[in-house]
């Protein structure tokens, strides 16, 4: 078994980009999906195959959630985007984590074990709302939820605001990146823990919970996006 490190392994290096074996994974995820979504909806029939009808119940299905949580559609598409994407890509990330050879193999290791990426995401996710937040609301409107000098208790309540803009990239890249890491972990100390002829038996009640917290995280992740999008496009006074 490798020496289980939180840091990614490095395989070269770029000038002075060091290309990871999660980035490389991340970028070939990314890449799949979009080969995928190109190659089913590239046709788009009047009478689509399966993997088409498939791709939409899943676009369409988060899309009524999205709706759920908004109330507006109009704002329902602003989010859905980035919301889907980083959902999709997430999940494939920590699934990664379910394959075999995992802890054997240099470049086996899932996207989401590697706080560069979630924090990446957290960064991107935080940029993205408070972006449309100032483009829906105006910037001077959107100010006054971080500086409101009308009272001493909203003043620290504006500051509250501020520092929870900081506190959401902390939660949303370290509740990520903890529960993958030490799910992968798990799994490499299962399967590399046990005699030969329990291997293919052992590890499967791991491998499901692993599937179930995989699908459960990318959910969390991305609907929190959704949650934060929509309270931070609204008024403050509403």
């Amino acid at each position: 078994m490798e020496e289980i490190s939180i840091e990614a392994a490095k395989f070269f290096q770029i000038g002075d980009f060091p290309v990871t074996n999660t980035f490389l994974l991340i970028v070939l995820i990314g890449g799949f999906l979009s080969l995928l979504f190109f190659w089913a909806f590239k046709k788009n029939s009047i009478s689509p195959g399966k993997i088409q009808n498939f791709l939409e119940w899943i676009l369409e299905s988060y899309l009524n959630f999205i709706d759920s949580v908004t109330h507006n559609r109009a704002k329902s598409e602003k989010v859905f985007p980035i919301a889907v994407t980083l959902f999709l890509m997430i999940l494939l990330s920590n699934l990664t984590e379910l394959l075999p050879g995992l802890g054997l193999f240099h470049f086996l290791r899932s996207p989401s074990s590697d706080i560069n990426f979630t924090l990446a995401l957290a960064i991107l996710s935080v940029f993205f709302i408070n972006f449309s937040a100032v483009k829906e609301l105006g910037f001077f409107s959107y100010l006054k939820r971080f500086l409101d000098f009308r009272s001493p208790v909203a003043f620290f309540v504006g500051i509250l605001e501020g520092l929870g803009e900081f506190t959401r990239i902390i939660s949303l890249s370290m509740r990520l990146f903890g529960n993958l890491f030490a799910g992968e972990t798990l799994l490499i100390v299962v399967a590399t823990g046990i005699h030969w002829s329990l291997a293919y038996l052992i590890p499967l009640p791991f491998l499901a919970l692993e599937i179930l917290v995989g699908f459960i995280q990318a959910f969390i992740f991305s609907s929190l996006v959704v949650v934060f999008y929509t309270t931070a496009t609204v008024l403050h006074e509403e």
